[in-house]
Parts: structure tokens; C-alpha cells; sequence
């Protein structure tokens, strides 16, 4: 009885060796024990604070809009790390709207989007991403083309007023002057973005991608 358990402790020290031994052999060339070739697969990865450029494919205004009401997109300009394309151009994005106040008498409308997931070959991912909320008459709102019918409504309201042509001269360049939004004496200006609008959402968190 001795001697058998001698010999199972022997067997299994030589066994744990040779285990070590073929892994340290697939990790110098890449084989195992029988000359196999072993497929090392890279794992791709969206580092948190990365830039993900999207191109809007969902209109969208805070006159109507809700928290989580649903948009989707497209990547605009591919996503490189190290060299290697993670996310490629024209990969589809997906996302939520976080916040939204519409507008009021006095007051400007706030809309908030949030990214959830980007699909990258045929295979969805969660990536969390955001980005700056776009305020109606604020600088960023009027670079990113927010002035759905500000100038149309505009010459409307200064025809009304001046009765006249010169009125609505005088109305239409008011109504350009508003910067963004839809004009409207009781409600303000709403926040509206159209389809095609740019955006670029940092991701909060890292992401392993399949290659």
C-alpha cells in the first residue's frame, strides 16, 4: 500500500510537469505537444474615453421626444487603435435619448442622447457613450443645423406684423437671427435634429470586440 501511494505521487508531479511543459512549448511556437499549430486570437478593444463619430439616422425634437425613446445611426469615420480598424466606417450604432425638455414660453429646450451599441460585423456590442447636450439657441445647436423652419417662420410672424412685404423682409431675417429651433411665440424653440446630423458620443467604459 506504501508503495502505491509513492508511485501516484510520482505520477502526478510528472504529470504537472509535463502540462508546464507544453504550455511553455504553445507559447514559444505556437504548437502543442503533437506539432498542432494553436490560433492565438487577439482580442480588439474600445478603450473608455474613445471618440465614436456617428452620423444621425433617426430625426428627432424635443417637442415629442421622451426618455428612452429609441435612435439609430451609423459610424461616420472608423475607429482606429493601435493601427487596427476596430469599429469600421458605416458600422450601425444605436442609442437612447437620456434627457429632454421641451420647450416653454421664455425658456429653451434641452435635448440629451446616450449611445448603447454598435454592430461590427454581423455581431451587436453595448458600448456606453455620451455627449454634450444640445441646447436650443446655443452655439452647438446652430452648428449642427437645429433651425428646422426658423427663417420660414419668422418671415410668417414679421407679414403678420408689418402687414407688408418689407414686414416680411424684416420678419424672415428675425426668424434667421433665432439660431435654432422651431419658432413659435407661445413655445419657444425646440431642439430638432434632423436626419444626417453629426454627432461625436466618448465611451465611458472598455470594450472587448470579436476580431
Amino acid at each position: 500500500m506504501r508503495h502505491a501511494h509513492l508511485f501516484c505521487a510520482v505520477a502526478l508531479v510528472a504529470a504537472t510537469a509535463l502540462s508546464g511543459c507544453n504550455e511553455q512549448q504553445v507559447a514559444q511556437n505556437g504548437t502543442n505537444t503533437s506539432g498542432t499549430p494553436v490560433n492565438h486570437v487577439a482580442s480588439l478593444r474600445v478603450p473608455s474615453g474613445s471618440s465614436i463619430d456617428i452620423t444621425l439616422a433617426t430625426r428627432l425634437t424635443s417637442e415629442t421626444a421622451s426618455v428612452g425613446s429609441v435612435w439609430s445611426g451609423s459610424v461616420r469615420n472608423a475607429l482606429v487603435v493601435d493601427g487596427k480598424t476596430v469599429v469600421p466606417a458605416g458600422s450601425s450604432v444605436a442609442g437612447t435619448v437620456t434627457s429632454v425638455k421641451p420647450a416653454r414660453k421664455g425658456d429653451r429646450a434641452m435635448l440629451d442622447l446616450g449611445l448603447t451599441s454598435i454592430s461590427v460585423d454581423g455581431h451587436s456590442y453595448r458600448v456606453g457613450g455620451t455627449t454634450e447636450a444640445i441646447i436650443a439657441g446655443s452655439t452647438r445647436a446652430r452648428n449642427l443645423g437645429a433651425i428646422a423652419a426658423a427663417t420660414a417662420a419668422g418671415a410668417v410672424i414679421g407679414h403678420q406684423v408689418g402687414k407688408s412685404d418689407k414686414g416680411t423682409i424684416i420678419g424672415g431675417l428675425i426668424g434667421g437671427g433665432a439660431a435654432t429651433g422651431v419658432v413659435s411665440q407661445t413655445q419657444g424653440y425646440q431642439v430638432v435634429l434632423k436626419e444626417g446630423t453629426p454627432l461625436t458620443f466618448t465611451t465611458n467604459e472598455t470594450v472587448a470586440m470579436r476580431p
